[in-house]
């Protein structure tokens, strides 16, 4: 029965593949529904109808949940063997990929409690996290105001010195526990790795009108970014910005007096 399946879904793709030769958009729908009729475990094609044929978030979802039960069937049998490294296992990604467009389409339904529990399980699936599944959670506990389900799952990534992990786990912190010790030493960190950002959450610098294409680590760009993502989330944590501003201060004066005395010397 499985090496069946296994037939039918390279049959599939087979057909699908004709698909990204077609200019025409209705052929090329016409063909990928072709593929699922040979195989309805056919991943791509339910991806690919996502995609081409879906004209609002629903449809979308009808789709990707299609895509979504063909994985969960045709990895039934590797899905034990092969969690906490899915997507490095490269069958898998059009799985991975469905499983979270799934959730974030979700998201943007109102189905906030279906969308969690889609992406928490694909952030099992993949801790390692090449799809980046674990900044569409701690931004959707943010707007939640879950302040404990993403300091759990911040607390995974402790490791990672890159400025979305280091500010969101900064407001995660505050938000917790206030002005703290953890709180101040995540700050350090965090303004360190990208200082850029601090200003665009102060108000200091005005977020331009058009988003820069790519986020250079550590540049501008990348607070902007950032900033356009998470900031209201910083204004809405009482008292956060004044932390922000009152700590900005703190070590900016420690900066300047360390200056005065290397002069000196």
């Amino acid at each position: 029965m499985r090496e069946e399946s296994l037939q039918k879904v390279s049959q599939a793709i087979d057909v699908l593949n004709k698909a990204t030769q077609e200019p025409d958009q209705a052929k090329r729908i016409a063909i990928a529904q072709e593929a699922v009729s040979i195989s309805n475990d056919c991943i791509e094609a339910w991806l690919f109808l996502a995609n081409e044929a879906a004209t609002d978030f629903e449809q979308a979802a009808k789709y990707l949940t299609e895509a979504v039960a063909a994985g969960d069937r045709f990895f039934a049998d590797k899905k034990e063997e092969w969690t906490g490294r899915f997507w490095q296992v490269a069958q898998t990604r059009p799985y991975m990929q469905a499983r979270a467009g799934l959730g974030q389409v979700l998201w943007e339904i109102g189905e906030h409690d279906q969308a969690l529990a889609i992406l928490e399980e694909t952030q099992r699936l993949n801790p390692v996290d090449h799809q980046g599944i674990r900044f569409i959670l701690l931004r959707a506990y943010l707007e939640r105001k879950d302040y404990e389900r993403g300091q759990k799952l911040a607390s995974q990534y402790e490791a990672e010195q890159s400025t979305p992990m280091l500010y969101t786990r900064l407001l995660y912190t505050f938000a917790l526990d206030g002005d703290s010790l953890p709180a101040r030493s995540l700050f350090v960190a965090a303004r360190k790795i990208n200082p850029f950002v601090l200003d665009y959450l102060l108000g200091l610098r005005v977020l331009p009108q058009k988003l820069p294409k790519q986020a250079e680590p550590g540049q501008e760009s990348e607070a902007v970014r950032y900033a356009v993502v998470y900031g209201d989330a910083f204004t809405e944590v009482e008292g956060c910005i004044d932390f922000l501003r009152a700590q900005k201060k703190i070590r900016v004066q420690k900066e300047e007096k360390k200056k005065e005395q290397s002069k000196k010397s």
